[in-house]
């Protein structure tokens, strides 16, 4: 009997033991609850790079229309680019455009002769009126070894040379008639800030005048000057009907438009960056060039619609006259380019 008393207590003290140890395991666990699962960090959406693109010229024309096709096609190939457009001289002249690309401060420009004429003038015969007949053969010389060697000279220079497109042929604008050379006698006129420019319309009689692009239509307007040269579709986009009375068929320069980008901003690029900067520039500039071609004739018309007189001169006549510059200036040019243009132009 005693021996079964000791046993019931022996039970009843290993339940009490063990209801404590149960009660005891629950508060350890009820102080230390299950970690939450960390947090991933967010993730910041990738920084765009911005191509800054500056035009010195009115809105409104092929050229604006090929650069806008630039920005959607480099935009819908890559998310890591943007393309911001600054058009109409906003951020200044032609030159001041290319001293920017040189700085880094904006990334491509489109621009005429000028750079090849500040950093190549001597392996840069496409820019001398008169000396090519066609846009065709301008074409031919960029695709040549001149096109080559001009683009190192550029490149020593922090531009680099990627696209051109056909900018029309240069034209000239006065109020009044010029049918020959002879009529220019004395007339005040701007060029761009191309000395052999400044040179061969000296030799044609006008006083010309270095005056850059955004600045034109009020030195017209103002009586700065009397005339200017251009492109018919510029002629037109920037409206100088409204302060000349006649434009003359001179076709001096078969101008081509050059897309630049600054160096610096090229070698920031990765590989794949830059091949589709290149690709879509050229196909642009294609764009832009049929677009020039198809509404070259339909200026003169629109031309006479809001005034002006269109007057078809002797071009020979002009071309004779500026000889004597023309020869000064090819005795400066690299050798071998002399011989090069005589193939090209026949």
């Amino acid at each position: 009997m005693n021996f079964r008393k000791s046993i019931a207590i022996l039970l009843c003290f290993v339940m009490f033991f063990s209801i404590l140890l149960v009660a005891g395991c629950g508060q350890q666990a009820a102080k230390e609850p299950e970690p939450t699962p960390k947090e991933e960090p967010k993730k910041e959406p990738a920084k765009k790079m911005e191509l800054a693109f500056a035009m010195h010229t009115a809105p409104g024309g092929p050229d604006q229309k090929a650069v806008q096709k630039f920005k959607e096609l480099v935009e819908s190939r890559t998310d890591e680019i943007v393309v911001n457009i600054f058009e109409g001289g906003t951020l200044g002249g032609e030159r001041d455009n290319i001293e920017q690309l040189q700085t880094g401060e904006i990334a491509m420009t489109m621009v005429g002769e000028m750079p090849m004429n500040l950093y190549a003038a001597e392996l840069f015969p496409m820019g001398v009126p008169y000396v090519f007949p066609s846009i065709e053969t301008v074409k031919e010389a960029y695709n040549t070894e001149i096109g080559n060697r001009i683009k190192e000279k550029l490149e020593e220079n922090k531009i680099k040379l990627i696209a051109w497109q056909r900018r029309g042929a240069r034209m000239l604008t006065m109020n009044k008639a010029i049918n020959t050379p002879d009529d220019l006698k004395g007339s005040k006129m701007r060029v761009p800030e191309i000395p052999d420019w400044v040179e061969v319309w000296k030799e044609l009689g006008a006083l010309p005048t270095p005056i850059a692009f955004p600045e034109v239509f009020g030195a017209l307007q103002t009586g700065v000057v009397s005339g200017q040269e251009n492109p018919l579709y510029l002629i037109e986009s920037s409206k100088f009907a409204e302060v000349q009375s006649h434009v003359m068929i001179t076709e001096h320069v078969h101008a081509i438009f050059n897309w630049m980008i600054s160096k610096p901003f090229w070698d920031s690029l990765t590989a794949e960056q830059q091949k589709v900067v290149e690709q879509s520039a050229k196909e642009a500039a294609d764009f832009g060039d049929k677009l020039t071609a198809e509404l070259e004739e339909g200026y003169k018309k629109k031309l006479t619609e809001q005034g002006m007189t269109v007057i078809e001169v002797d071009k020979n006549l002009f071309k004779e006259k500026a000889m004597p510059a023309i020869n000064r200036i090819k005795n400066k040019w690299a050798p071998g380019i002399y011989e090069e243009v005589q193939r090209i132009t026949g």
